[in-house]
């Protein structure tokens, strides 16, 4: 008997004083790590997954269903379709040099908890010391902070015409106290 983990919360999205929040699906998140000045890497890695490694600092690129996110000049998150983690996954550990690189599924070690509404950033200062309207001022950019004493990853999903969208990144163990958190404070917001 095989077990697969589901989602944390088992909330559909919901609304809260105008924010919306929701646990996403189950997706494929695989850790990369390895030198952005190896050529062979960067090559090799590119015809895998079809893009390049972003080197700038905060950013995500993305192609075909697969989004990469820049952790540190050398990590980076590779989310996929939970069908398709596996056959990337080994095909980025097929195609590496082991000696030089790590590639880990990380697939159920996170969750995913997406934020929609105008007043997302207003809720998030509540917890965070970083000015996220700054951090995420371009389409597509990503944060790393401490949302009290948990360490998570920001993702900005909306164009700049249209409402906030975010999505979470955190250990599954965090899920439940963090969304307690975010209903709490949409309870108490000073609109």
């Amino acid at each position: 008997m095989s077990v697969k983990p589901s989602t944390v919360l088992n909330v559909n999205k919901k609304n809260f004083n105008g924010i919306f929040i929701e646990e996403k699906n189950l997706s494929g998140k695989i850790n990369l790590r390895g030198k952005s000045n190896d050529k062979e890497f960067m090559k090799n890695v590119g015809s895998v997954l079809d893009l390049v490694l972003p080197i700038e600092p905060n950013v995500r690129v993305s192609n075909n269903n697969i989004n990469i996110i820049w952790l540190s000049p050398n990590e980076w998150l590779i989310e996929t379709p939970e069908s398709k983690t596996h056959k990337v996954f080994t095909l980025l550990k097929s195609s590496l040099n082991a000696q030089k690189t790590a590639v880990t599924d990380v697939s159920y070690n996170r969750t995913i908890i997406k934020l929609e509404g105008k007043d997302v950033y207003t809720l998030l200062s509540k917890y965070l010391v970083l000015n996220l309207e700054e951090v995420l001022k371009n389409n597509y950019s990503v944060a790393q902070s401490i949302f009290i004493k948990i360490p998570i990853l920001i993702i900005r999903n909306n164009s700049d015409d249209e409402d906030t969208s975010l999505d979470i990144h955190l250990n599954r163990s965090h899920a439940r106290y963090v969304y307690e958190l975010l209903v709490d404070g949409c309870k108490i917001l000073n609109i």
